[in-house]
């Protein structure tokens, strides 16, 4: 049975105190007793993990964020969750935008215009790749760019564009520039997943994976007086979900 997948609305991104984001790996290690030292295998798994804290909120928000975590149902359905330091590339983030305007040189009526300079919200899948690949090539980019990705940047490939229904999230392990043609090679951790076609979508904004809750008792509520509660919530991520 497919689980029914959650997604964290982004506007209580906004509205997380801490948050740990980790590509943790999972490793087999054993002691020497007699020559010293450890035995210690390569990680039989890597994944994600997050532990988030929310600021203290009233109601109607904290009404609302309790009904949707009452909806997930503990670990038995999958959250959709960003890390809120990462949302965009580092590109991005760092960037001074240019501001443009409409054709008759007008603003909007607040006095704004078009920030020019980003990279585009979506890039895509250059070369077919294989499950358990970690180099994959991607197009889209603007062309002869230095440093567009830097390491840490995180991707999410989507399949025809959509969603995945695994886990699909990976971490850039080094920096690296567009060419000429506005393609970039790039090293990832974990492996993939699954299998990705030329032309499959590679989101650079808001980049998740899915996720199961690490309990029952996660995004449980506790009210401080004054009308005032706080709740955290730690998630693993929903590898069980890999056929």
């Amino acid at each position: 049975m497919t689980a029914t997948v959650y997604d964290f609305p982004r506007e209580w991104y906004d509205l997380i105190v801490t948050q740990k984001f980790t590509l943790r790996s999972l490793s087999q290690v054993s002691g020497r007793p007699w020559a010293g030292g450890r035995n210690v295998a390569e990680p039989h798994v890597r994944l994600f993990t997050s532990e988030v804290t929310m600021a203290p909120q009233r109601d109607p928000v904290l009404q609302d964020m309790d009904a949707f975590f009452s909806r997930i149902k503990g670990p038995s359905g999958v959250l959709r969750l960003s890390n809120a330091l990462r949302l965009a590339p580092w590109y991005d983030r760092n960037l001074s935008p240019t501001v443009a305007t409409w054709s008759d040189s007008s603003l909007f009526t607040d006095g704004t215009g078009f920030a020019n300079g980003f990279l585009p919200p979506e890039v895509f899948v250059a070369t077919a790749a294989a499950r358990g690949t970690n180099y994959i090539v991607l197009g889209g980019f603007p062309a002869s760019i230095t440093d567009v990705i830097r390491r840490g940047d995180l991707l999410e490939v989507k399949p025809n564009g959509i969603p995945g229904v695994i886990p699909h999230l990976y971490k850039a392990a080094f920096t690296c520039s567009s060419n000429s043609s506005g393609q970039v090679g790039i090293e990832i951790g974990p492996n993939l997943h699954g299998g990705i076609a030329a032309g499959d979508t590679v989101g650079l904004r808001y980049p998740s994976s899915l996720f199961r809750l690490a309990d029952d008792t996660q995004g449980d509520i506790e009210g401080s007086g004054a009308g005032i509660g706080t709740f955290g919530f730690s998630v693993i991520e929903a590898l069980d979900l890999v056929a």
